[in-house]
């Protein structure tokens, strides 16, 4: 017991003596505030901080982009309503032009349904029948006429343009001439064909300008005009309908459009 006691005082006396030879440092670990919060921010900011950089430049970009695109799809939204608003407008004129034209003929047909039939005039029953025309006979440039026009209140636009053309080419000094041209420049504006269009009304306008149509030719160039992008030869077109033809409905026509 007493050797264990003895032994434990050597080790004792033995370790005192080595931590008095070599005292072992303090190791502070104590850290400034400060400095902690430093490193606490400096360390993401040298990590991350330039990545959060660009993406929010990317983000930025994207959404300059999207606004972009926006704006390209609302404009091109507005010009399709344009279009369809242009072609609606033509197909509305080109149906008061057929009804104005088919007026006359209804108002001849009923006056003479609704005449009364004189004493001397022979029945019915009684009249000779007209002959009937060779199979083979040409007809006259009015029934020509007739039967291409009836064409276009058919919206038969294709046969349309076929009769007009065997029109013009059978019949050149028909005094119905200026009309198929006319209306071969219709049928054109209709289909959007705009260059045969432009070359119909030409005709008219150039070939018979004092014809009832050269007006209606005039302002419709205008309209083929704006359609091609054309602005300053389409207001001239329709100030020379103006100045030309002031009292005709093309006149009135050609002054909304400038309004526009």
């Amino acid at each position: 017991m007493r050797k264990a006691y003895s032994l434990t005082a050597a080790l004792v006396l033995f370790s005192a003596g080595v931590l008095a030879a070599d005292p072992v440092p303090v190791i502070e670990l104590q850290i400034e505030e400060g400095s902690a919060n430093r490193s606490s921010v400096n360390t993401p900011s040298g990590q991350f901080g330039g990545g959060s950089s660009d993406s929010l430049m990317l983000l930025q970009q994207l959404q300059d982009e999207v606004r972009a695109l926006r704006g390209m799809v609302e404009q091109q939204q507005y010009q399709i309503r344009q279009m369809e608003q242009q072609q609606r407008d033509r197909y509305r004129d080109l149906d008061r032009r057929i009804a104005a034209v088919q007026a006359p003929d209804s108002a001849q047909q009923s006056s003479a349904g609704g005449s009364v039939q004189s004493p001397l005039t022979p029945s019915a029953s009684q009249r000779v029948p007209a002959p009937l025309p060779a199979a083979d006979s040409t007809p006259t440039d009015a029934q020509a006429y007739q039967q291409a026009f009836g064409l276009v209140r058919q919206k038969d636009f294709p046969a349309a343009l076929d009769a007009f053309d065997t029109f013009i080419e059978l019949y050149p000094d028909s005094a119905r001439l200026p009309n198929a041209y006319y209306w071969v420049g219709e049928v054109n504006l209709a289909e959007q064909k705009l260059e045969p269009a432009k070359a119909a009304f030409e005709k008219v306008l150039n070939s018979f300008p004092e014809h009832r149509k050269a007006a209606d030719a005039s302002y419709k160039l205008g309209v083929i005009y704006h359609q091609m992008g054309d602005q300053a030869k389409a207001n001239d077109m329709f100030n020379n309908t103006i100045s030309r033809y002031p009292d005709s409905s093309a006149a009135s026509l050609a002054r909304d459009y400038l309004k526009r």
